[in-house]
């Protein structure tokens, strides 16, 4: 890797409060996700699962920004202190959901394989069935973490030179490879959701994206405000153009499946890209007060609203069947509204305390905290 800058350097966007504009895309993600598992979502019912691509793009960025601030302050970086600190954030909340799970099942009597067990507790559920349908994504997570702390660890220790020059040829030679899996994957058998969409060697090419911009962000960080700042308009025009291949194409299609997953992941990493480097409106404004700051608000726990809001929908249907108004529009609300309320219950009783601790025992080497 490059060398470290001087101890101290700092990075902008790097320092201070959250970065609420972060925080946003976060919630527009797991927003995204609930349209899509309900049918009154609309079209965005349609296109929500794109909110899982942004996921992705979000944690690369964030996970990697932690690997790149810790080298560039202590110059090396402790890739088991690293993957501890992310076990206290993820398996705690996880853990629960799937003791939940499974008390829920022996009390309705319902049965499954062990082995569905067993691959979600061991994070191979995007390659076996699980308990759950929408825990594929923390697999792949999982294995990009593993990946990423294996590979940041050894070109560290091994004193690589690997300068950003030849770590953005090599992502996007790295693209193109995913690409082209993806396009051999799609040729040689028919479209199937958990063989196509679901395997982590054929998205962790989004997760690279965030890893990237990370980067970009750490290592040329006045190139990267002023890119973003003095072409913000025509960028937003690429996102439009970036996210037509999906909008455009039905789901599985060759065309989307291709180069509109690629498009996705590209198109969220110039959003995160602006977000960054955007100034905050005044808190005052309208804008600021009625859709940023509550769509922040909803980013922060978005991780506890995500594992949660399949068990709140069961439990919704449940009791919507009875009272008569199953798949209404009103479902739909009261779906959203205690997702997002079973997030936030979560996140003070299981996530904040297990943070509170990791902190305690294994503080933070990099200057943010994710």
């Amino acid at each position: 890797m490059t060398n470290p800058p001087p101890s101290g350097t700092s990075t902008p966007g790097t320092k201070g409060r959250r970065w609420e504009l972060v925080d946003m895309l976060r919630g527009i993600a797991v927003l995204l996700v609930l349209f899509r598992h309900h049918d009154v979502g609309g079209p965005l019912h349609d296109f929500g699962w794109m909110g899982v691509d942004l996921f992705f793009v979000l944690s690369g960025f964030l996970v990697s920004g932690l690997i790149f601030d810790e080298y560039r302050r202590t110059g090396e970086f402790r890739g088991l202190h690293f993957l501890i600190r992310r076990g206290f954030k993820i398996y705690p909340s996880f853990y629960a959901l799937i003791l939940v799970s499974a008390g829920a099942m022996l009390l309705t009597g319902r049965t499954d394989p062990i082995m569905n067990y067993v691959a979600e507790i061991f994070f191979f559920q995007n390659y076996h069935e699980g308990l759950w349908v929408h825990t594929w994504s923390l697999g792949v997570e999982e294995h990009f973490y593993f990946t990423l702390v294996i590979v940041a660890s050894l070109v560290i220790l091994r004193k690589v030179r690997f300068d950003l020059r030849a770590m953005i040829v090599t992502c996007i030679v790295l693209f193109l490879f995913f690409l082209g899996l993806r396009m051999a994957t799609w040729l040689g058998r028919p479209f199937e959701v958990r063989t196509h969409f679901y395997a982590t060697h054929l998205r962790m090419d989004s997760l690279l994206g965030g890893v990237l911009l990370a980067a970009i962000h750490r290592y040329r960080p006045e190139g990267f405000q002023r890119f973003f700042r003095e072409h913000r308009w025509v960028l937003i025009g690429a996102i439009v153009l970036l996210l037509l291949p999906t909008i455009l194409t039905p789901f599985g299609s060759f065309i989307m499946y291709t180069f509109g997953l690629t498009g996705i992941y590209l198109a969220g990493a110039i959003a995160l890209g602006l977000a960054v480097t955007a100034d905050p409106l005044n808190a005052a404004h309208a804008l600021q007060k009625w859709w940023v700051r509550p769509v922040a608000w909803v980013g922060a726990i978005s991780y506890t609203t995500y594992l949660w809001h399949l068990f709140v929908l069961l439990v919704v249907e449940l009791g919507s069947e009875r009272l008569g108004f199953k798949g209404s529009e009103i479902e739909f609300v009261v779906f959203v509204a205690l997702s997002v309320a079973a997030g936030f219950v979560t996140s003070i009783l299981i996530e904040r305390p297990f943070l509170h601790l990791r902190e305690r025992w294994f503080p933070s080497r990099s200057r943010s905290v994710v």
